[in-house]
């Protein structure tokens, strides 16, 4: 599934603001326009300056700022009673940069839980090979069957269409389940995107088996909104009081 929906942009400026200023001390020529990164930053240096950013963020409360934007379709569509993943993460895409490319795959792979959405912020307008491909849920499922028991990198995907590819403006947020293939390709387009991207899933939701315990709530996972009534109820549980 995947639906598209507005938010608050000066909430989401939060963000935004955050990276100009970070790509301001690297440039202070760069004039704040993020889909335009490319003509004042350099390729070797994009990363760095994502990473700085990226550890600004995740110093910050963030959260707070997240749940304003997106509690009620994430309520609605998993509960009341959330964890998110422990990080928000961030990605700059460049026009021609083949360091960002990110294959075709399901998250699934990596032992993430089917039983998950990830919310996609884009802080510039996202579009063509600028923006990311998500395959439907037929042709996933489809070629996740097909592959369950062998090396999956040894197998061809789908080329994404054009209808694959997920076209959205500033202001507005994406969620999907990432276990569907979904990925990016060269951009070439004249517009770096620059986009933030964090996971949900409920609290009930399976875990991971002990083999991937850095998929597991506590590392990967902490708590974004739990009712007082499940509260209570996991305190009933963890003291013992059911027999």
């Amino acid at each position: 599934m995947k639906k598209i929906f507005s938010i608050n942009k000066k909430k989401l400026f939060f963000f935004k603001n955050l990276i100009i200023k970070e790509v301001k001390k690297k440039n202070p020529s760069f004039n704040g326009e993020l889909h335009k990164i490319h003509n004042f930053i350099s390729g070797k240096n994009i990363n760095l300056i994502r990473l700085n950013c990226f550890k600004k963020i995740n110093s910050l409360d963030w959260i707070k700022i997240i749940k304003e934007l997106c509690s009620e379709q994430m309520f609605y569509l998993l509960g009341q009673d959330l964890l998110i993943q422990s990080k928000i993460n961030l990605s700059i895409q460049m026009p021609k940069d083949r360091s960002s490319i990110l294959k075709a795959h399901s998250d699934c792979w990596s032992a993430d839980t089917p039983f998950q959405l990830n919310l996609w912020l884009p802080l510039t307008d996202a579009f063509s090979t600028n923006s990311m491909f998500i395959m439907d849920d037929i042709y996933s499922l489809k070629y996740l069957k097909k592959n369950s028991n062998s090396k999956y990198k040894n197998h061809k995907i789908k080329k994404p269409l054009k209808k694959n590819f997920i076209s959205m403006k500033y202001g507005q947020a994406l969620i999907f389940n990432p276990s569907v293939l979904h990925g990016n390709v060269l951009n070439q387009t004249k517009n770096t995107r620059v986009s933030l991207n964090v996971r949900f899933k409920s609290i009930f939701a399976p875990e991971p088996n002990i083999k991937n315990p850095d998929r597991k709530f506590g590392t990967y996972y902490k708590k974004f909104n739990i009712l007082e009534s499940t509260r209570f109820g996991l305190d009933i549980i963890e003291n013992g009081i059911i027999k």
